[in-house]
């Protein structure tokens, strides 16, 4: 089964570079299944491989952003937390322009949460900025924007 998957993969591979050199063609998959490049590639592949290929193409259209670290500044529920949430966001964007902030609703708490660090070590110097103005803020791994 491994080795199924790893052929299939690598065929894939292939054939995304191929497709990626004439845009507007069918998906990968399919295009390989039909014959491939100028019918130089046909791909054979199990039912459960080609099921498993759209589940995770569905699933990963679905994530917005690419794996990346936040940080959490503000986490509260109850009477007033949206507008505190909405008061500290305002407050951070005044105090750091230039670093995005995001207020976040997860049942029950409202959050704010703020950077788009690519990597732990990019989040850590802004982790150290942010807390002499917002104490306790919390590191996070988030999908973030790219910029």
């Amino acid at each position: 089964m491994k080795k199924r998957l790893s052929i299939l993969v690598i065929f894939l591979g292939l054939g995304a570079m191929a497709i990626g050199q004439n845009p507007g063609e069918q998906e990968v998959l399919s295009h390989l299944q039909d014959g491939g490049t100028e019918g130089k590639i046909r791909l054979e592949a199990d039912s459960l491989l080609v099921v498993n290929y759209y589940k995770l193409l569905t699933a990963s259209a679905k994530v917005k952003g690419v794996p990346g670290y936040r940080i959490r500044i503000f986490s509260e529920s109850g009477l007033g937390a949206k507008e505190k949430q909405q008061r500290i966001r305002a407050r951070f964007l005044t105090e750091f322009p230039e670093i995005d902030a995001y207020n976040r609703y997860d049942e029950p708490y409202f959050k704010v949460y703020v950077g788009d660090c690519r990597t732990r070590s990019e989040a850590l110097k802004l982790y150290d900025q942010i807390k002499k103005e917002f104490p306790n803020p919390i590191l996070v791994e988030d999908n973030i924007n790219m910029r």
